[in-house]
C-alpha cells in the first residue's frame, strides 16, 4: 500500500460524518452476540463472566492467526463427531490484504495485520482498496467499519443495501438500495459524504469500477449493461443482449467482461456459451466459469476473445476474485489457482449459502 493512498483515504475519513445514532452500538451488540450467556448473570458472577470473555476473545484471535497460517484448527463445544460441520474463521490467502465474505446472512472479515470481525448481520459487503475498510450494508444504512473494529461512518440508505463496489481508488463507492419494489443505484464518497442517486431502476447486480476509477458498470432496469461516466455525467448502454448478469471491468485498462446466463461477452462479442457461474479477470486476462454440454471448466481468453486455455477445478466454482478461482466440495470451500497453492477458506454445512466473498 502507497503511503500517499493511506494518507489521501485518512484525510478523507478525518472528515467523515458521526455514525448514524445506534448504528455502532447495533454493530457492537450483533458482534458480540456469540459472547453472551443464555440468561442474565447474576450480580455476584458480573465480573467473573467480563474476565472469561475477555480470554475467550483473545484465545479467538490467537487460534484464528494460527489457523490463517494453515498451523490449527480450533472448535468449541461438543466433540465434532457428535455435530455436522459449522461454519468456521476465515483463513486470509497468501499475498492477500483481507478477505471479506457473508456466509448465511452474517459477516467474516479477516485484514492482514490481526483485524478480524465475525458474526455481523449484514445485507452486502466490499472491501476498501488494500483492506483498509469494509463498507457494509446493515440494517437501511450504508456503514464504513475501521480496522479497528469501530465504525468510521454510517449513511442512512433508505432501505437494504443489496450490492456495494469500492473504487480502486478508494475515493468512491457505488452501491445499490432496495427501496419499495424499485433498485436505486447511488454513488457515494469514501468519506460518506455527497450522496448521489445515479439510476432509480436497476438490477441488483454488483456494479464494477473501471481501473481509473472515473466510471464504473452497472445493470439497467432492462438488463443492459451501462457504463456511466463520472466526469461527464454521461450513460453508455451496451447493445449486449439482456439480461446481463455478472460485469468485470479489466485490473488494468478500459476493457470490459460481460456474462449472460449462457454467454461471456467481450467487446461485443460472444466468446464463449454455456451456462456462466463466475466471471473475472486473471493475470491480465479474463475468465469464466462456465457448465458446457461436455464439461465444467474455468476458460480464459486473450483480448481478441480467443480461448487461451482450460483447467477443471474440485467441487463447484462459486467466485472468480482477486486472482483466485473459488471453489465449493461437500464439506469446505476452497481457494486457489489451478490446483496449486489451495487452502481452505471455510469449512461449511452442506446447507450453508455462501451470499459473497471479496479478496483484497
Amino acid at each position: 500500500m502507497s503511503s500517499e493512498l493511506e494518507r489521501r483515504l485518512e484525510a478523507m475519513l478525518a472528515e467523515a460524518p458521526e455514525p448514524e445514532p445506534g448504528v455502532g452500538e447495533e454493530a457492537l451488540e450483533r458482534a458480540l452476540s456469540a459472547l453472551r450467556p443464555g440468561a442474565a448473570p447474576r450480580r455476584g458472577l458480573g465480573t467473573a463472566v467480563v474476565v472469561f470473555a475477555t480470554a475467550v476473545v483473545l484465545l479467538v484471535i490467537a487460534a484464528g492467526s494460527l489457523a490463517a497460517a494453515g498451523a490449527l484448527h480450533v472448535s468449541f463445544g461438543a466433540k465434532a463427531k457428535h455435530r455436522p460441520a459449522t461454519t468456521t474463521q476465515l483463513s486470509l490467502p497468501n499475498g492477500a490484504n483481507g478477505i471479506a465474505a457473508i456466509v448465511d446472512g452474517r459477516l467474516s472479515v479477516v485484514i492482514k495485520g490481526g483485524f478480524r470481525l465475525q458474526g455481523l448481520r449484514v445485507t452486502a459487503a466490499a472491501l476498501s482498496p488494500h483492506a483498509l475498510y469494509v463498507a457494509a450494508g446493515i440494517g437501511r444504512s450504508l456503514v464504513a467499519v475501521k480496522p479497528d473494529g469501530g465504525t468510521a461512518w454510517s449513511h442512512p440508505a433508505g432501505g437494504r443495501v443489496v450490492a456495494i463496489s469500492w473504487a480502486p481508488d478508494g475515493f468512491r463507492i457505488a452501491y445499490v438500495v432496495r427501496s419499495g419494489h424499485r433498485l436505486v443505484l447511488h454513488v457515494i464518497w469514501g468519506n460518506g459524504k455527497h450522496d448521489t442517486v445515479i439510476d432509480q431502476s436497476v438490477r441488483a447486480v454488483r456494479p464494477s469500477w473501471r481501473s481509473d476509477s472515473l466510471a464504473f458498470a452497472y445493470v439497467g432496469g432492462g438488463g443492459h449493461a451501462v457504463v456511466y461516466d463520472l466526469a461527464h455525467e454521461s450513460r453508455n448502454v451496451l447493445r449486449t443482449a439482456a439480461p446481463v448478469t455478472r460485469l468485470a471491468f479489466a485490473p488494468a485498462g478500459k476493457m470490459l467482461a460481460v456474462a449472460r446466463p449462457d454467454a461471456v461477452v467481450l467487446g461485443g462479442k460472444t466468446v464463449a456459451k454455456g451456462q456462466v457461474e463466475a466471471l473475472g479477470w486473471f493475470h491480465g486476462r479474463p475468465a469464466a466459469a462456465l457448465i458446457t454440454p461436455r464439461q465444467a471448466v474455468v476458460r480464459s481468453f486473450g483480448r481478441t476473445g480467443r480461448p487461451v486455455d482450460d483447467f477443471r477445478v474440485p467441487g463447484r466454482v462459486v467466485g472468480l476474485t482477486g486472482g483466485l478461482v473459488v471453489t465449493r466440495t461437500q464439506d469446505r470451500i476452497l481457494a486457489g489457482w489451478r490446483e496449486k497453492s489451495v487452502s481452505v477458506l471455510l469449512t461449511v454445512k452442506r446447507t450453508t449459502s455462501l451470499e459473497d466473498l471479496a479478496i483484497g
